[in-house]
């Protein structure tokens, strides 16, 4: 459903056609932005920010097979090799915004189902669940990885076809306004709010700023849609409050429509629950990774499901079988019986609980070794969230704390004095002495949890524990 032709991408992002194609039809495979990832016949938008400018790399664009490039300026030589690879150029007055107005135009002709997800922790397994629910019942388009803001959300809208059925985005935000822009843009009919948690309090600095923005997405419901909200979560009362249309909630109470019941964790790890929705019976279900929180990423999941009427038996099946997002409780066995749970994407105080709880569950009579790094825009309550993180890591049974960063440091200290022995404690700057002491430490038999925030690499640790042997 991209624009088949020069002249319609000019029209549809408010553009100048300053080279046309050598073929009438474009045939535009997709839209990338980064030439790293580009495939041949893609459109390639070439943003700028604050810090980067895509303009320097439209050579490397064509060079890859770029069908067409969509500029704010181009220089002869750009002008020349696009010609001579028969691509076409649209020049247009800032590529951001015509990225934006490209996605709304897709929107526009799209007759698919749209969801939306945020909250301040499981969006994007939210997603992963939904998407696998969903694709039981028609063909599913769902956002790459963690595509959740100005960029990854018109990406996303820009992958649907005309057989598409149903568009599960994920939305972040890191301000007032940001999830509103994002569903004027996409126009959500579903909106689901995980939870309401801590993450990001160094933008919003109190949870009632965070709720409010987080909120955004259900005020922007049409009054025939669904919210979707965590009925357990102490938020849930303003958020139905704030919802313009009929609230379903999940979780493990009684007043929740959909809710688990009889939670048990197998040897992996992975959580087991009796999975019950009001007027639509209830079924026995085991995830596919380890966690126990993520019983309430997939009652969300379950939750949209029957909003858009998927069966019981199909819901199920979707749960149990959803493809999850790499570097979210990746749990991988090394032939020398030594397990690595890879949950290095990012971490906050109630993701950090979950995770260490995993480690408890899955370690069980092994070693359990935490590598736990520094938790990033926590704002007012970063120094007592890294005290509590010390205190956790030895309630959840961690026998070897590795920390990395300088805020973890004062959660190594807190562990110690919460009873780990100084000897099973190591307090590092980086990823490279974490991996110095990992290597002479872990032994066959060991469950490793590797989690922090994003800026820290810790997905280069976990990497390098995956190997066959200790180097």
């Amino acid at each position: 459903m991209i624009p088949a032709r020069v002249e319609e991408l000019a029209r549809a992002t408010g553009g100048t056609v300053l080279l046309p194609a050598s073929r009438p039809r474009l045939a535009l495979k997709r839209v990338s932005t980064d030439t790293r990832t580009l495939a041949k016949g893609d459109l390639f938008v070439a943003l700028q920010g604050k810090h980067y400018d895509a303009h320097a790399f439209l050579r490397a664009a064509l060079e890859r097979g770029a069908a067409a490039l969509l500029v704010a300026r181009a220089d002869p030589d750009a002008l020349r090799l696009a010609r001579e690879k028969g691509a076409a150029v649209v020049r247009v007055r800032g590529t951001m915004a015509a990225l934006e107005r490209l996605a709304a135009w897709q929107r526009e002709l799209t007759k698919a189902r749209v969801i939306g997800i945020t909250g301040s922790t499981g969006k994007t397994l939210t997603k992963d669940f939904t998407a696998s629910v969903l694709s039981r019942a028609g063909k599913v388009v769902s956002a790459r990885g963690s595509f959740n803001n100005e960029i990854g959300v018109p990406l996303t809208l820009l992958e649907v076809r005309q057989d598409t059925d149903y568009l599960v985005l994920e939305m972040g935000a890191r301000g007032v306004g940001h999830i509103r822009g994002l569903c004027e843009l996409a126009r959500p009919e579903v909106g689901v709010i995980t939870n309401i948690g801590v993450a990001h309090l160094r933008f919003f600095r109190t949870r009632d700023n965070l709720a409010r923005a987080k909120a955004e997405l259900l005020e922007s419901l049409p009054p025939g849609g669904r919210a979707v909200i965590n009925g357990d979560d102490d938020y849930a009362g303003l958020l139905r409050e704030l919802s313009p249309c009929p609230v379903v909630s999940f979780g493990y109470s009684s007043r929740c429509e959909v809710r688990a019941r009889d939670v048990e964790v197998d040897g992996e790890g992975r959580a087991v629950f009796t999975l019950g929705v009001k007027g639509g019976g209830k079924a026995r279900v085991r995830l596919p990774l380890p966690g126990r929180h993520n019983v309430e990423n997939a009652l969300a999941a379950a939750a949209v499901g029957r909003i858009m009427g998927v069966d019981m038996e199909c819901i199920v099946q979707g749960l149990q079988e959803a493809e999850t997002t790499g570097w979210r409780m990746e749990m991988i066995k090394r032939p020398d019986e030594i397990t690595i749970i890879n949950d290095a994407y990012n971490a906050n105080p109630v993701s950090m609980r979950s995770a260490l709880m995993a480690l408890g569950d899955i370690s069980r009579e092994r070693r359990a070794i935490a590598v736990l790094g520094d938790m990033g825009e926590l704002g007012p309550v970063s120094e007592k969230a890294h005290e509590e993180l010390g205190r956790m890591a030895v309630e959840y049974g961690t026998d070897i704390l590795i920390t990395v960063g300088k805020k973890t440091r004062l959660t190594a200290k807190v562990a110690c004095a919460a009873g780990l022995p100084k000897g099973s404690v190591f307090a590092t700057d980086g990823v490279d002495k974490a991996a110095e002491i990992l290597r002479a430490i872990v032994e066959p038999g060991d469950v490793v949890l590797i989690k922090g925030s994003r800026f820290l690499g810790l997905e280069k640790l976990a990497e390098l524990v995956a190997r066959d042997r200790v180097a």
